[in-house]
């Protein structure tokens, strides 16, 4: 959203840790920029200080993602010498371990290919950017509530809360890269009215007819804004077979709360035509709905009690 993805055309996953500390490395790296379409094209004429401005948001994401990595790694290998973790747990988090770094790989993978002809990412490749960092999460997040709440015997839950929550999950999923989609191909600018696209509730036909499906951002924008009230209503059918089972009926009556108040936030966010605190807190609110739905299938999995 602030434009600063392609502002570093390389990766130095060691070296790239040092910025650039003098006038004589930015502008080294100003020149490297400027051999590249995103300059060329769109940013023809940029100042030294507005590329200063992108490349230090840039720099900070790949510096978090390291860190975030460091401190992963390093407790991990203390934690085993020491024997502080059991050895059932060494499998999974080093699978979150490798998780991470083919994240760090799929944020280069991404940039990489708005570096040739054409100065945006792949919207294919931001999704599966997005989807790792978001399976990292939730594997964190079940492994977490794994620890503090050990698996016991219970009284189990109904086949249609399950498949229910199943289905509920799924739809959150698709919807999260469908929103993805529409970031990636910049789509969410098309069209900033609700409930209409511009005068009439489907795009034009020529539109629709300009791109192939996974490629119209026109489209893909569309379905986005209606598919929400499916995920919404799926929430609701979660909440209506959750009513027996006193923790997960309050538990789910947040949930669909929460996606309501998403919905709300995705509809004013395009209206404004998406500030980055409105985009961001729109992705933000994304994150819980996603940790609640597994806070949801962690319970039914592992700590139900009637």
């Amino acid at each position: 959203m602030t434009g600063s993805g392609l502002s570093i055309v390389e990766w130095r996953p060691i070296t790239g840790i040092v910025p650039p500390v003098n006038q004589k490395d930015w502008l080294s790296e100003f020149k490297q920029y400027q051999q590249f379409p995103e300059y060329q094209k769109l940013n023809y004429g940029m100042s030294l200080q507005q590329f200063k401005e992108i490349y230090l948001w840039e720099y900070l994401h790949r510096m978090l993602g390291r860190f975030i990595g460091i401190i992963f790694i390093v407790p991990l290998v203390i934690f085993y010498l020491k024997g502080w973790i059991s050895k059932k747990m060494i499998g999974p988090l080093l699978l979150i371990f490798l998780l991470g770094g083919l994240q760090g790989f799929m944020g280069w993978y991404m940039v990489k290919s708005g570096l040739d002809k054409m100065p945006h990412v792949s919207h294919f490749r931001l999704a599966a950017h997005q989807g790792i960092a978001l399976l990292l999460v939730a594997l964190l997040f079940w492994m977490m509530l794994s620890i503090s709440h050990p698996k016991k015997k219970t009284t189990g839950v109904s086949t249609n809360l399950l498949i229910a929550t199943g289905i509920a999950l799924s739809l959150l999923v698709t919807q999260i890269i469908l929103g993805a989609f529409v970031a990636g191909l910049k789509a969410g600018f098309s069209y900033t009215n609700f409930p209409l696209m511009s005068e009439t509730i489907f795009p034009p036909a020529n539109l629709i007819r300009s791109e192939s499906f996974l490629y119209n951002g026109v489209v893909l924008q569309f379905i986005h804004r209606w598919f929400a009230f499916t995920v919404a209503l799926s929430m609701a059918a979660l909440f209506y077979f959750a009513q027996p089972y006193r923790e997960l009926h309050i538990q789910t009556k947040w949930l669909l709360a929460i996606v309501i108040l998403q919905i709300a936030l995705g509809i004013t966010t395009l209206m404004m035509q998406v500030p980055i605190v409105l985009g961001v807190a729109h992705q933000f609110v994304a994150i819980i709905i996603l940790l609640v739905m597994v806070r949801i299938l962690h319970k039914q999995v592992y700590v139900y009690s009637s």
